[in-house]
């Protein structure tokens, strides 16, 4: 896929591979709909993701719609979806979609993109065997306002 991006008339930006992207970078067809080459049901949706971001642990002095935690208590941005760094997050199957897990909010959870690959399609590990695949990261101070150049 080029990473060269362009704006669509909806504002999203939009790559050179037909599919419009939202906030969290994730592909859809511009309506919403999730990319269809995925299959349908292993998808999250946008309302799905969100519902799931919510979910997820708040940094504490952080803004709570940039930074949140995941299971294993690895800091990630929320800008920062689908990436290989250590602030960089997916979406992930609770119980793994390959062995009968549903695409449904309460089998949602976000895991740093690390931890996610290394967790594979296992729902044996629990919180304590996922950190050991973490980067690890401290975050220091406090930072709460959304317009004084917090992160």
């Amino acid at each position: 896929m080029d990473v060269g991006t362009h704006l669509q008339s909806s504002s999203l930006p939009q790559m050179d591979d037909g599919l419009v992207y939202e906030d969290d970078g994730l592909p859809n067809k511009g309506d919403g709909s999730a990319h269809h080459q995925w299959p349908k049901n292993r998808i999250f949706d946008g309302k799905m993701r969100n519902q799931c971001w919510q979910k997820a642990d708040v940094v504490p002095g952080r803004h709570p719609e940039r930074w949140r935690k995941d299971v294993a208590g690895n800091i990630v941005c929320r800008r920062l979806t689908r990436c290989e760094g250590c602030l960089c997050y997916e979406y992930d199957h609770v119980r793994p979609f390959s062995k009968g897990g549903q695409t449904t909010v309460d089998n949602c959870q976000i895991l740093q993109s690390r931890v996610n690959r290394m967790k594979s399609n296992r729902s044996d590990l629990a919180s304590d065997d996922l950190k050991q695949f973490s980067c690890d990261l401290k975050f220091t101070g406090s930072c709460t306002s959304k317009n004084s150049g917090c992160p």
